[in-house]
């Protein structure tokens, strides 16, 4: 059975701050420390879109070659960057996408709203409610929600 590369991202503060070359910036993709080959082939891929005409390359077929990867590494590599919304192929060339700065826009959104006080009762009773089926209790559902 063939095995998929992690959907796994570190959003570590400590980590997002020493970010300060690629190769840091690819360990919060790729944060693994087996994940060697695929850190290198992430930052491959990020480097061949960067500094391609228009920012935008045919295939990653050559990169493997060029880079001396596995061609396995960059599959694996790419596959994440497309599921985590970094990288798409539009009109038939790898580019960068900005769907990946929307989600966390959107979590921060999410974040701020969450952050909300209660405003009522029944809105503090259904965040209880929340609280008990996460540990796993067995509630009985309230039907005035």
């Amino acid at each position: 059975m063939k095995s998929l590369a992690s959907d796994r991202i570190e959003i570590n503060r400590n980590k997002i701050y020493r970010a300060n070359d690629l190769e840091e910036f690819a360990k919060i993709f790729f944060p693994q420390k087996t994940a060697r080959q695929l850190r290198a082939a992430f930052m491959a891929i990020f480097c061949e879109i960067k500094n391609a005409r228009e920012r935008k390359i045919q295939t990653t077929d050559h990169i493997a070659e060029q880079y001396q990867l596995s061609p396995s590494s960059i599959t694996k590599a790419r596959t994440k960057l497309v599921r985590i919304g970094l990288i798409t192929k539009r009109e038939g060339s790898w580019q960068f996408s900005g769907i990946f700065a929307g989600t966390l826009k959107s979590l921060i959104e999410k974040l701020e709203s969450f952050k909300t006080p209660a405003l009522s009762r029944d809105q503090e009773k259904k965040e209880r409610m929340f609280i008990e089926i996460a540990k796993g209790v067995g509630v009985v559902l309230d039907k005035t929600f």
